[in-house]
């Protein structure tokens, strides 16, 4: 018995065209994603990483690698499903039935040569496989960058731990030959840090023009500079210390009732010398007698003659114009 045309199984070509179009671009689907997702993942880490370097929380960073390595399992995953359900659809199947002669050999036969003939498909495991080997490498690169950049940045903070701290003495050592400067009573405690022939001061001298030479006005980048710097303000320092307590312990050097009664009358002339109440001619005449009673007994530094000349003409100048 004949069964009419109309009467046989049909499948509208639309079908096949469909499930041919989802086997053509299942593979090329199947790779942007992965691509996409090996992208986000490389995104993700590298945002973790500029967190972790300000120490600041992940954020979304998490997500993205989360998200990211999804796709570079499903996406290859999902275009292998995709690409055998087109293989299997309802054209295939059609093909398959007009085109496949009628078996002339067991079906346990047909299995061994369908398998046989049949190639195994390694493409979700070589997306895998390349997924893991970029995160490796990026998480390589990252892990090694990140560690320079610490190891920069912990010797950047020792530098300018180490020039601070020798910058500190410097200042001190600075601060207090300055303060013996601008005193010109302490010639009458420890007049030997004026007196060069002094091995202790002139050392001093030495000590603290090497530092000042050395010194940068900003920390360096080259940490032989810094300890450079370090030595000699620690030399500096220990030159003061030691000019410092000497000229203390010997003072004037005066040990006669008499010399000791001369280097009282010079203190009192120069207190008045320098008194900004008495007229310029008082403090001229006690100037005078200052250099009188010092010749022969005691050294004033011309910074002290310098200081009384330059008040008394100050002094002078206003009286004039009053």
């Amino acid at each position: 018995m004949n069964t009419p045309d109309s009467l046989a199984p049909q499948h509208p070509e639309g079908a096949d065209v469909f499930f041919d179009m989802i086997a053509a671009v299942a593979p090329y689907l199947a790779w942007g994603v992965g691509v996409f997702g090996i992208v986000a993942i490389v995104a993700g880490i590298a945002q973790m990483h500029q967190h972790s370097l300000y120490g600041e929380p992940a954020g979304p960073a998490g997500g993205t690698i989360g998200g990211g390595l999804f796709m570079t399992i499903a996406g290859p995953v999902f275009g292998t499903i995709i690409g055998r359900t087109a293989d299997t659809g309802p054209g295939a199947e059609e093909s398959a039935a007009t085109a496949a002669p009628p078996p002339t050999t067991a079906p346990a036969d047909v299995a061994r040569e369908m398998t046989e003939s049949t190639p195994t498909d390694w493409t979700p495991l070589i997306w895998i496989g390349g997924g893991a080997a970029v995160l490796a490498l990026t998480a390589y690169l990252i892990t090694r960058t990140r560690s320079h950049i610490i190891d920069r940045r912990t010797a950047q903070r020792t530098l300018e731990t180490d020039f601070a701290a020798a910058q500190a003495i410097y200042d001190d050592v600075a601060a207090a030959y300055a303060a013996y400067i601008a005193d010109p009573y302490a010639i009458f405690t420890r007049p030997l840090l004026d007196d060069l022939s002094e091995p202790r001061t002139a050392a001093f001298i030495d000590a603290f023009a090497d530092a000042t030479a050395l010194r940068p006005l900003t920390c360096p980048d080259s940490s032989d500079r810094v300890q450079a710097f370090a030595s000699a303000a620690h030399a500096a320092r220990s030159a003061w210390d030691s000019a410092d307590t000497h000229a203390r312990t010997l003072g004037m050097g005066v040990s006669s009732e008499d010399d000791t009664r001369i280097v009282r009358r010079i203190r009192s002339a120069l207190n008045l010398a320098l008194d900004d109440s008495a007229t310029g001619q008082e403090r001229d005449t006690a100037l005078q007698t200052v250099e009188r009673l010092a010749a022969g007994l005691i050294t004033i530094p011309d910074r002290i003659y310098t200081r009384a000349k330059t008040a008394i003409e100050t002094t002078t100048r206003k009286q004039l114009t009053h």
